[in-house]
């Protein structure tokens, strides 16, 4: 199993089954984070920060049984 958790604006495409601490227990071990993202209404193509155990990680990590996973978009103002 896979913990997940978005920020920001992203929060609000992670599935309703997460916990009291924002985290969804997937099980994507063995696919990379570029094909879960395809599946998901997230933009693949977006930018974004990913922390992968703490590590910042690109979009073709292939996560392991265990990893806990961070995505936040990253954010422009003017």
């Amino acid at each position: 199993m896979v913990r997940i958790k978005y920020y920001g604006f992203l929060k609000a495409k992670l599935p309703q089954d997460f916990d009291d601490e924002g985290f969804c227990n997937l099980d994507l071990a063995g696919k990379s984070l570029e094909s879960y993202f395809a599946e998901t209404t997230v933009d693949p193509n977006m930018r974004m920060t990913i922390l992968v155990n703490s590590s910042r990680k690109d979009k073709s990590y292939v996560m392991q049984d265990g990893d806990v996973i961070t995505v936040m978009p990253l954010v422009a103002g003017g």
